[in-house]
């Protein structure tokens, strides 16, 4: 049974919306993952700046 286009679009679009709440709801910070595997930690973040323009 194929879906229609816009369900997809609708289905695809509440699980990004569900994976961005979770993570917000779990994590400190959204734009920062840390990875922890015994003695090592891998950290990636996202750096911005604004102009204020």
């Amino acid at each position: 049974m194929k879906q229609p286009k816009n369900a997809l679009t609708w289905c695809l679009l509440i699980v990004c919306c569900t994976l961005l709440i979770f993570t917000y709801l779990t994590r400190n910070r959204l734009c920062e993952v840390r990875l922890k595997d015994g003695n090592r930690e891998v950290t990636a973040s996202l750096a911005y700046e604004s102009n204020g323009k």
